[in-house]
């Protein structure tokens, strides 16, 4: 995207004293003229880019602008080492560990404590593959490789072809924002769904025309069908993981969770999987759901 190619030009400039536009159009892999549009917005946006011509020439920051590295203060270092720890939990490499030791290392030659955040993005699962997935499209996402795969939807497996663009994760789960070829159009894949995963060796253009989504869960309690359901006091522990404390109020040894969601089918086998230890309360016609849907499942067990 032109916003993630501009700060890159930015840090060529701050890093080299001189540069070709014909260098940068290379590094990005654009042409020069998008590399002179970028460089006229960095300009109106404030930073001193200067162009000279003829041999010896090129594209350069003004002597007077650098990046002071002090105006990082000990807060801002380990609110950086916290994500970066977060992230060591999906790359181990070399190069993780010493950006680790790196930032450790205060400008006074003091060693930072260990952040008092801990972020791991690994599975309990010991058998899950995610972090191999990541690996994979993290890879593709940089060569800009098309990725092959087997995914699960709706509609059962199907083989996808997709050009990886962000890998993003929302609350528990890893998604990918991929061009899916299949689909003609931009989609998210859950991480979760994918089977036989695998990059190729060949490339795609970049398209620049697209947006992040905004993530959506089943409760996102923002609109959409209001429920109300009781719950044994039993199940307080896993109210509050789904709905938070805010969402509960108290009914004698009973919990009363009022909530909003947009999925009622997702309202149905959460609660039916607690038995007989909740209950929907309103609205009548998820209540009615919840009896038919009971009832079908009963027929299954009957000899």
């Amino acid at each position: 995207m032109k916003s993630n190619r501009m700060f890159g030009i930015l840090a060529v400039l701050l890093e080299k004293e001189k540069v070709t536009a014909k260098e940068l159009a290379a590094y990005f892999e654009v042409s020069t003229r998008t590399i002179h549009r970028d460089l006229l917005d960095l300009a109106s946006a404030g930073f001193p880019v200067a162009s000279s011509q003829g041999v010896g020439g090129g594209i350069s920051l003004l002597p007077e602008f650098r990046y002071n590295k002090t105006a990082l203060n000990r807060d801002d270092r380990s609110l950086i080492l916290a994500a970066i720890q977060s992230f060591a939990s999906l790359d181990d490499s070399a190069k993780v560990k010493t950006l680790l030791a790196k930032l450790r290392l205060s400008q006074d030659d003091q060693m930072l404590l260990e952040n008092d955040i801990i972020i791991d993005f690994t599975s309990w699962n010991h058998n899950s593959t995610i972090i191999e997935k990541i690996k994979t499209i993290r890879l593709a996402i940089a060569g800009r490789f098309l990725l092959e795969m087997e995914y699960y939807s709706g509609s059962g497996y199907r083989h996808r072809t997709a050009e990886p663009y962000k890998l993003i994760f929302k609350e528990e789960n890893w998604y990918l924002l991929a061009y899916c070829r299949y689909k003609d159009a931009f989609r998210l894949f859950k991480l979760n769904r994918m089977t036989d995963l695998k990059a190729t060796r060949e490339h795609f253009v970049e398209r620049e025309d697209y947006e992040i989504p905004a993530l959506r869960s089943d409760f996102a309690n923002e609109g959409g069908c209001l429920v109300k359901v009781r719950m044994d006091k039993s199940l307080e522990f896993l109210a509050v993981d789904f709905f938070d404390s805010e969402n509960i109020t108290r009914d004698g040894d009973d919990l009363l969770v009022t909530f909003q969601t947009e999925r009622t089918e997702w309202v149905i086998s959460t609660f039916a999987s607690f038995g007989d230890k909740a209950e929907i309360l309103s609205p009548d016609s998820l209540r009615q759901e919840m009896k038919l849907f009971l009832s079908q499942a009963k027929k299954r067990y009957e000899i």
